[in-house]
């Protein structure tokens, strides 16, 4: 099981797309409602800032939470990491076939890199 900051608990599936699911919609959800509820002095950080200092705090939380596991279930975090990279690649796939389509359309005029 993984816990964010306010608390919640994720708990783990077998099936890492569910569970992959579940920590990132968790992830953003605590995180907004998180920052509906902060108190910033007026004109500090915009309402989107304070959202994306919750999710950053989250995100921070939950890797510190997946390095300990590392260190007794070693076979259980690399499963999760290799997840998280497929996944992030599922996600970003779109983009990146449109960027491939585009580089195999501009010949040698294409980007360099």
């Amino acid at each position: 099981m993984i816990k964010l900051k306010n608390g919640h608990v994720i708990p783990y599936n077998k099936d890492f797309d569910i569970f992959f699911q579940e920590l990132l919609e968790s992830i953003v959800r605590e995180s907004r409602d998180s920052a509906a509820v902060k108190q910033y002095p007026p004109g500090s950080l915009s309402r989107n800032e304070v959202f994306l200092k919750e999710l950053m705090d989250n995100c921070i939380y939950v890797t510190h939470q997946l390095f300990d596991m590392a260190k007794n279930q070693e076979e259980f975090s690399r499963f999760i990491i290799t997840g998280f990279i497929f996944n992030s690649i599922i996600c970003c796939l779109p983009v990146l076939e449109k960027d491939l389509d585009s580089d195999d359309q501009s010949g040698d005029e294409g980007r360099v890199h």
